[in-house]
């Protein structure tokens, strides 16, 4: 089950330091999800976004918004 293997990914990193730097270091879902599957954790960045809404026991899900913060305008850069 997809939600077992997130609290479990996510468990890991509270004590896997090695992976918390690797997961860390991306900016994305996908991203994290790509790192977790090196390690034996099943799931998709999109399932983990959907996953971050929920409340998981023992776990804190921060976000982190990557959007621009900067307008070039009609003219581009």
């Amino acid at each position: 089950m997809t939600f077992d293997q997130i609290k479990n990914f996510l468990i890991e990193l509270k004590t896997n330091k090695i992976l918390l730097d690797e997961v860390s270091s991306v900016a994305t879902a996908d991203e994290i999800a790509l790192i977790a599957s090196h390690h034996g954790f099943e799931f998709t960045g999109k399932e983990l976004k959907e996953i971050s809404k929920s409340k998981i026991e023992g776990v804190n899900i921060k976000t982190q918004d990557t959007t621009p913060s900067y307008n070039f305008g009609e003219e581009g850069n």
